[in-house]
This record gives C-alpha cells, structure tokens and sequence, in this order.
C-alpha cells in the first residue's frame, strides 16, 4: 500500500508552495520578484513596486529597480536620494550589470537594513510585531530609528551594527577577519547603473555629501 503524507505534512508542503510563489532561493538570498522596501519610504516610488526585485539577506536587503525610460528614471532619482543614509555611499556600475543573478541595463540597487525585523544576540531573526523579550532572550528591534550614539559627529550611520549585550554598537568590517554572522547593516547605500542613455550622469544631480566609489568598466580604447 502506498503511503499517504500526514495531515501535517501536507500543510508544511502547501505553505512551503504558497512561500514559494513569492521567495524563491538564490544563493544566501530569498528572492521576490516585487520591492518591498518599508511602506515609510516616499510614496512616489509606490509604482515602482511591480517592476523592481528585493533579495533578502539575513544581514541587509538589497532592492533592484530596473528602468528603461529615461523620464521615469529622473523624475524617481530625487526620491530614491531621500532614502540614502546621511554620508552613505554611492558606487557607480556599467551597465548592463549582471551580478545577482539579473542583468540590469540601467537602474538603482538601494542596500538597506531589514527594517522592523528583531534579532536576538545569537543572531535568530523574528518577525515584525514579536515582544522585546522572547523565552528569556532580549530582541533588538533593526532600526530605524537607531540610537543616537551610533552616529558619527556629523550625524552619519555606520554601514553595520553589533548586538552586543542587549545593545547596538557600531562595527567596522575588517577584510582580515570574517565578520561575525550576528553583524546587521545599518545604512542605506545605492548603485547607480549607468548605461549613457537611460541613466546619463549629465542629466542628474548626484549628493554632495556622498562617498562616490566610481566601478564603471572603462572602453577597451582607455585601459
């Protein structure tokens, strides 16, 4: 006789399913074919939503959002600066760009913390909405708003955070040491892929006070 799962089991498949129809797995990121960035951000990129990408990580987020019209780029790039973290960066990338799995043409890839999420000291992640304390554990709520000492003189966030004791301090990456699995970002940076055509840095003012680390692949004729 051929065995039938248990009820439970078909719930856990069904779930899985419908989880499915939403994420799917690319490499250490869960991949939705839609930006969910915070209902908190500027409601002019609301119609983005549809044509974008959000890869998710148990570190930071990363929100795609491709385009292919040079007047909707320009009239959204003022309202995407509004969500760079004060000092965060700006790297600019050839297009097409065809990391993570896509190949963007022309676009903007925003790197943000998972906003709202709580983290324990081990690092176990809970969603939105779940107690301060769990099961003798104190959860950290991902920011923001994060807490003021965190910030630099002028006022700038640092890319990642530590929970240390119940508390976020500030850590600094070290290329000669792994980071610690339990590190969650902090700032909110962006990716300009440039193309010359739909994005033309001519046409866009870029913020002043950004770190601007320029990766566009120079023509064969400058190398």
């Amino acid at each position: 006789m051929m065995n039938t799962p248990s009820s439970s089991r078909i719930w856990l498949l069904v779930s899985w399913i419908a989880i499915l129809g939403l994420f799917s797995a690319h490499a250490l990121y869960q991949v939705a074919n839609k930006g969910m960035w915070p209902e908190s951000w500027p409601k002019q990129l609301e119609p983005l939503r549809s044509q974008s990408r959000t890869l998710a990580h148990s570190q930071f987020v990363i929100y795609e959002i491709p385009f292919s019209d040079r007047a909707a780029f320009e009239a959204a790039w003022p309202e995407i600066l509004k969500v760079r973290s004060k000092g965060g960066t700006l790297t600019l990338r050839s297009g097409p760009d065809k990391r993570l799995g896509g190949a963007m043409k022309a676009g903007v890839r925003i790197t943000a913390p998972r906003t709202g999420q709580m983290v324990a000291p081990d690092g176990s992640m809970f969603p939105a909405g779940t107690k301060q304390s769990v099961k003798g554990r104190k959860l950290l709520r991902i920011g923001p708003p994060w807490p003021d000492d965190l910030k630099s003189d002028d006022g700038a966030l640092p890319e990642y955070v530590l929970d240390q004791d119940g508390k976020w301090v500030v850590y600094k990456i070290d290329p000669k040491q792994e980071a610690p699995r339990t590190i969650r970002r902090a700032r909110v940076d962006l990716e300009l892929i440039v193309d010359g055509e739909v994005v033309d840095l001519e046409r866009i003012a870029l913020p002043d006070d950004a770190k601007i680390a320029d990766q566009r692949t120079k023509p064969s004729s400058e190398r």
